[in-house]
């Protein structure tokens, strides 16, 4: 039987909600069981009125290690993709 998490990940988010209060609410959020096998917080990056976001469901290892989003097989992939469909990477960042 799984038990309840004390916390919850809204427990975590502070008052005033920019792109810097969030990302160091991240950095001391337990409010799901993956911060137990993380090393670091893996955040967003990229431009801040950018018209599409892509979310990944956790980081991966490499992901953790390296500290930035899509570095791994995902991130592989998605480059993949992205050169399939012809958009240049360099769009998004």
């Amino acid at each position: 039987m799984a038990t309840k998490l004390a916390n919850s990940a809204t427990d975590f988010l502070p008052a005033e909600r920019t792109l810097e209060t969030l990302r160091d609410a991240a950095r001391s959020c337990k409010g799901c069981e993956i911060y137990k096998n993380a090393t670091q917080t893996v955040f967003g990056e990229g431009l801040q009125n950018a018209s599409v976001v892509f979310v990944g469901e956790q980081p991966g290892d490499q992901e953790d290690r390296q500290g930035h989003p899509f570095v791994g097989p995902a991130g592989r992939l998605l480059d993949k993709a992205l050169a399939e469909a012809r958009i240049p990477v360099s769009k998004f960042t």
